[in-house]
C-alpha cells in the first residue's frame, strides 16, 4: 500500500492539486458551559423501558390508568353522596 492509486491518472491528480482547504483551528478542550450544554442537550434513558419490554408490564401500562380514574371516580361518588 505504499503506492499511491492517484498517480497514475494525471487528469484526476490536477484536478484534486487544483482544490486547497484551510481547515480551521478549533480548541480542543471545551470550558464548563460547554460541558454543562452538553449534559442538557444529551439524549435521556426511557425510564418505562424495562415496563414496556415485557407483556405483563405492558398490559399493566395499559390497565393503571383505567383503574386509577375508577378509583378516583368511586371516591369522589361516596365523599359527595
Amino acid at each position: 500500500m505504499s503506492q499511491d492509486p492517484f498517480n497514475k491518472d494525471h487528469h484526476l491528480c490536477t484536478k484534486l492539486d487544483e482544490y486547497h482547504i484551510d481547515i480551521p483551528d478549533f480548541p480542543m478542550k471545551s470550558n464548563r458551559w460547554e460541558r454543562f450544554i452538553n449534559l442538557l442537550a444529551s439524549p435521556a434513558k426511557d425510564p418505562l423501558d424495562p415496563i414496556i419490554s415485557t407483556t405483563g408490564g405492558l398490559m399493566l401500562l395499559k390497565i393503571a390508568p383505567i383503574l386509577g380514574t375508577t378509583g378516583l371516580a368511586l371516591i369522589h361518588a361516596l365523599i359527595f353522596l
